[in-house]
Order: structure tokens, then C-alpha cells, then sequence
């Protein structure tokens, strides 16, 4: 009897002299993988995720472990056991979706040895496969990008410039207004983010953030870049506090 069966039998004594209820709880001797994670590690862990950082991060558990591991007793988990499914995971995932699993593995039966669920943590040894799937790094050649650009609409090639000199995100992209641009520095002021569908004031570093872009964005941009080539003197409207237009995406939030 471990720690934590322990303190559930001394409960259970305690309620049955006492008198008092108590809530159901699982039967301690089979907690599965699937309870541990979902009531005792997520609690811990996914209040420090953003909703799409979490939304992400579930998803790989639940296809990479919960899938396969779901309804496994904690106490029936060996070296053996972790190592060989990371094995397998090796051949279809890619090798950072493999390292990700990996450091799940670890953290979730570091954290069931910490809770007293199991006296000795099965994945402290699980090593990295060593034939990982090598990272695709195919690049376009300067021609090929060139053609991929000039075959684009006004806007198309707008958002793709702006990614490409100033690695934004899409939440950042999209939540971009003219009241953001700033003409005489030729500068994008990073002041809101959207995301499905709901702007926020904040982004991934919750400040705001100055980027500088080339001229020639600036003028396809906003609006002195010549006579009706740019993207602004194309919109509905020019106010300061009208998005830039450069998606169709409709926005909820403050406006």
C-alpha cells in the first residue's frame, strides 16, 4: 500500500466512525493513465497554457498517449513499455512531435511519483529514438518566390511580405487596423491580436511591439505609395480605427 491508498483507507475509516459522506472516488487500486492525466496532471499544468497553446498540447495527448494508454493501470507501466511506443511514434511523427511526447511522458510519471501513486517513475531512463524522421527543409529559390509573388493579388502579396520581413502571426496579421501604421517611421505597432474570431490586447508576449517594414510595404500599405495601388486607398474606409482590410474574417470584441 503506497502513500496515497494510505490516506484513501484512512479517509474511508475516519467517514465510516464519523458518519460523514464522502465523494466517490476512484478505486485506488486502478488508477489508469487516462484518470492520472486528466485529474491530476492537466490541473497542474494547463493553467499556465494559453486557450490555444492547451487546445494544441491536449490534442497530442490524446492521439500520441490517451489513445493507446487510456484505460492502462499507472502501477503496470515499465521502461520497456514507454520505450517501445516512443519507438513507434518515431516512425509516423515528426521529430519534434516525438520529443514533445517524450517530455510528456516524463513529466506526467515524474509528477505520479511526486503525488505518491506509484513508488518508482518507469520513463526517468525512456531515451530518445535514435532514427528520428529528418525536418523538411525545402526552400523556394529566389526566382521561385519571385513568381510565387508577382502571381498574386494586391492583397495576397501584402500578407505574404509582411509574414516573410516580419514574421507575423496570423492572430497578429489580421488584427492589424490603420491606426497601427505609422508613416513617417514606416513602422507596424503590434497593438491587438485576434483569435477565432475575438480580439484581445494582448498577444503572445502581452505587450505591445514595434516592427519596421521596407518602404515598399509601407507605400503598398498605407496609402502613399502612389495613386490607388495600395491596399488602403482600395478599403471602404480609411478611418484610423477601421481594420486594414486585409482579411474578410468578421471580428467580435471591443471595436
Amino acid at each position: 500500500m503506497n502513500k496515497f491508498q494510505a490516506r484513501e483507507a484512512l479517509a474511508a475509516e475516519i467517514a465510516k466512525r464519523t458518519g460523514n459522506a464522502r465523494k466517490p472516488q476512484p478505486d485506488v487500486k486502478v488508477i489508469t493513465f487516462g484518470w492520472f492525466v486528466r485529474n491530476r496532471w492537466l490541473p497542474l499544468r494547463e493553467a499556465n497554457w494559453k486557450e490555444e497553446t492547451a487546445r494544441d498540447k491536449k490534442c497530442i495527448l490524446q492521439k500520441d498517449l490517451l489513445d493507446s494508454f487510456e484505460s492502462v493501470p499507472l502501477e503496470h507501466f515499465d521502461k520497456f513499455t514507454l520505450q517501445i511506443h516512443l519507438n513507434q511514434l518515431a516512425k509516423t511523427r515528426s521529430r519534434d512531435r516525438v520529443l514533445q511526447v517524450r517530455a510528456y511522458v516524463r513529466d506526467i510519471f515524474a509528477e505520479a511519483v511526486d503525488q505518491d501513486f506509484l513508488p518508482k517513475d518507469p520513463a526517468r531512463k525512456v531515451e530518445v529514438p535514435k532514427q528520428l524522421r529528418e525536418t523538411d527543409t525545402t526552400t523556394l529559390s529566389w526566382d521561385q518566390l519571385r513568381n510565387v509573388l508577382a502571381s498574386l493579388t494586391l492583397k495576397d502579396r501584402l500578407i505574404l511580405e509582411l509574414d516573410m520581413t516580419n514574421a507575423l502571426r496570423p492572430s497578429e496579421l489580421f488584427g492589424l487596423r490603420w491606426r497601427d501604421f505609422n508613416h513617417e517611421g514606416c513602422q507596424l505597432e503590434l497593438r491587438e491580436t485576434v483569435f477565432r474570431g475575438v480580439l484581445r490586447t494582448w498577444g503572445k508576449t502581452r505587450r505591445r511591439c514595434v516592427l519596421y517594414t521596407s518602404q515598399k510595404n509601407w507605400q503598398r500599405t498605407s496609402g502613399y505609395g502612389g495613386r490607388n495601388r495600395s491596399i488602403r486607398n482600395r478599403s471602404t474606409s480609411s478611418s484610423p480605427t477601421v481594420w486594414a482590410d486585409l482579411s474578410t474574417r468578421r471580428t467580435t470584441g471591443r471595436g
